[in-house]
């Protein structure tokens, strides 16, 4: 009877909480061990890191959050050919999560703000058709936390109802190339800013020895359009599984702290409760 009643003040206390919810597992082909300079989970870090300093800032503000477990398992159109990347079809993919939203209503949460950095457009549109469903049939408030600068990839306005923009007023020098090699090109994965970000969160995983020795391999108009069509021809992109910078990370990282302190900020300023 007691344990009935505990269930009751809590799912009452959850509907005047946000859940967050992170993203997807990502890897690097496992043939290339050697060279591999990230975690085999470095999406999934870096989501579930931020939702942990989001959640510390609510609390500090009398605020109070909860974190759901890691979603896993995603699409990977782009990188799907390296052996150890696994990949669900899409309609597979919001099955699930649908269902996983149909758990969050019962628990009695009704705002979810999903937290995801793997960028690729197969995965991303999965959830935002989820998120779009739930959002209708459910009558949750489901939102995808995204940066400003990744709204034109998806033909996104901003002020989609399924959206979290998150877009600080950023110095313009920390975008700034130092490398003039790279002028032009696109470190999209696991290059100078992941590098840099995932050594923040979690340094012990990241060998940056190795990111220093590796060449860049940053993607012209040619390689996007490689990157884009996946399967094997993505290997003449980015035949190491990397696409971009890493060993420019140094750059990158005496803003990191600076630059996620400001997400930080912009994002809880937008969170309704």
């Amino acid at each position: 009877m007691s344990g009935k009643k505990g269930c009751i003040v809590r799912n009452q206390r959850n509907k005047n909480q946000p859940l967050f919810l992170t993203f997807i597992l990502r890897t690097f082909d496992k043939n290339f061990a050697q060279l591999q300079h990230l975690p085999l989970g470095a999406d999934i870090y870096w989501s579930y890191a931020m939702c942990r300093i989001v959640k510390e800032k609510r609390k500090h503000m009398g605020k109070e959050s909860v974190i759901l477990p890691p979603y896993y398992w995603g699409v990977n159109h782009c990188t799907g050919s390296f052996p150890g990347t696994f990949s669900l079809k899409p309609e597979t993919m919001r099955q699930v999560l649908f269902e996983i939203f149909e758990n969050v209503k019962d628990f009695s949460f009704r705002q979810v703000y999903c937290f995801n950095y793997h960028g690729d457009s197969c995965h991303v549109n999965s959830i935002i058709e989820t998120i779009k469903e739930v959002n209708e049939k459910l009558d949750l408030s489901v939102k995808l936390v995204v940066n400003a600068m990744d709204l034109p990839l998806y033909g996104w306005r901003g002020d989609e109802n399924f959206l979290l923009v998150v877009d600080p007023d950023y110095p313009v020098e920390w975008f700034e190339e130092e490398e003039p090699s790279e002028h032009g090109l696109q470190d999209i994965h696991a290059g100078a800013f992941e590098t840099a970000v995932l050594h923040y969160f979690c340094p012990e995983l990241v060998d940056l020895e190795t990111a220093e020795q590796l060449v860049s391999s940053s993607l012209n108009e040619e390689g996007m359009e490689k990157w884009l069509q996946g399967g094997s021809v993505i290997r003449e992109a980015a035949p190491l599984g990397y696409a971009g910078n890493p060993a420019g990370h140094r750059a990158v990282a005496k803003h990191v702290a600076e630059m996620l302190d400001m997400q930080v900020e912009n994002i809880v300023s937008q969170m309704r409760l």
